[in-house]
């Protein structure tokens, strides 16, 4: 069996963002990816009986961290933040560092330096689901706004989610497909299913994006060289 991902939305009247509980098989201990808030993730926690033991955090902004320090002092967890905001991400405890796994409650991650949104930036990739959390690096049709770093920081992290497989699940750090939409969107079976997977996100479902399907229709992805990147071929 592969582990479970529960999707929370946090943050609703103003961010849309995602949290993530992933449970392991044959247990309740649980890992959570981003907690933005406090109230929905509790809320799913108790709703499950599920018990958190970590949080990894892709990044130290506030809709990212919100209910840090809350859910440590509730369950005594560890945070798991990126080595480079260490010091700036709530209650951080371990260090997230590039080419070195984490492994918690059967869970396999691996730490992917992915700097742009911010410059400690990291994305985290379940081994056993192929499972990529990006955090505010990569989003459904678009990215994540440069507060930190260059276009030339984040082309380059673009580029390595684009070597992993095409067949990775993206579980991005916000919900914006929708206004990320082109004008005329494409009218095709491949987009139709897209556009699908993105009204099953809008009413709670697991229903991940595909780094194929990104590749095909997300305008940050499509570009091969820096210069197209900035719209210069």
């Amino acid at each position: 069996m592969s582990p479970e991902i529960i999707p929370v939305f946090c943050n609703q009247k103003n961010m849309a963002n995602y949290a993530y509980i992933i449970k392991a098989p044959q247990t309740d201990n649980v890992v959570i990816i981003d907690a933005a808030e406090t109230v929905p993730v509790l809320k799913k926690l108790e709703e499950l009986n599920l018990t958190p033991t970590h949080i990894l955090t892709t990044h130290h902004h506030f809709d990212h961290v919100g209910g840090n320090l809350a859910l440590k002092e509730k369950y005594n967890l560890k945070i798991i933040a990126p080595e480079k905001e260490f010091s700036t991400t709530p209650g951080a405890d371990i260090p997230a560092v590039e080419n070195q796994d984490i492994n918690l409650n059967g869970l396999t991650f691996s730490v992917i330096d992915a700097p742009g949104h911010t410059l400690g930036h990291v994305l985290y990739h379940l081994k056993q689901n192929n499972a990529l959390f990006t955090g505010d690096v990569l989003f459904n049709l678009c990215v994540g706004g440069l507060f930190e770093g260059t276009p030339a920081q984040m082309f380059e992290s673009l580029q390595k989610i684009k070597k992993l497989s095409d067949d990775t699940l993206i579980f991005p750090g916000h919900e914006y497909t929708r206004s990320c939409l082109p004008p005329c969107p494409p009218d095709t079976p491949e987009f139709n299913t897209y556009l699908k997977k993105m009204l099953n996100r809008e009413q709670g479902l697991v229903s991940p994006a595909t780094l194929k399907e990104e590749k095909n229709f997300n305008p940050y992805l499509i570009p091969q060289t820096f210069n197209a990147f900035l719209g210069q071929e």
